[in-house]
């Protein structure tokens, strides 16, 4: 696990609604996103990427999504680096215009579970989002299981030292 991911493992990250970001720099398509999924998820929106990025430590996000297309930076390049320093969350990329060449870009680089197209569909967003949160849980999961494994690990190796000095 990377240096930020402690965060998740020492909270309740399974408990209650997905905690979902999007990042776009259309503040309309942030307050559309917020009015129709607020009862299924906790969200948190930016328009800034660099607000978006410490959003994620801060309030514990497990399900980014972003817009390809912003004036600052890629949903791309802006997801690549969520890949690097936050590999458990999970990440989807939302496009008003998608090719083949964006789709293995976003997939390479940006390590994504899904891309979505504008205008939105909310049952393709639910679905979505759906699919990232129980990948999010089953690498949850998973990460607390070899974090025990880790410290049984460590209790036998120094019972195993102990007996072999008696």
């Amino acid at each position: 696990m990377n240096q930020h991911a402690d965060a998740f493992i020492s909270n309740d990250a399974l408990s209650g609604k997905p905690r979902v970001l999007f990042l776009d720099d259309d503040e309309a398509n942030l307050v559309a996103f917020s009015a129709n999924f607020r009862s299924q998820f906790e969200i948190y929106t930016s328009v800034s990427a660099f607000d978006a990025y410490n959003l994620i430590e801060d309030k514990n996000i497990q399900v980014v999504l972003a817009d390809h297309r912003m004036p600052s930076i890629s949903g791309v390049d802006f997801l690549e680096t969520v890949a690097r320093d936050y590999p458990d969350v999970q990440r989807i990329l939302v496009t008003g215009h998608c090719d083949m060449s964006l789709l293995l870009e976003a997939i390479n680089k940006g390590k994504v579970g899904a891309v979505l197209s504008k205008p939105f569909n909310p049952a393709e967003i639910t679905d979505a989002v759906a699919g990232a949160w129980n990948r999010f849980r089953e690498l949850f999961e998973k990460e607390v299981v070899l974090k025990q494994l880790r410290r049984q690990n460590q209790q036998f190796e120094f019972m195993l030292r102990q007996r072999l000095l008696s």
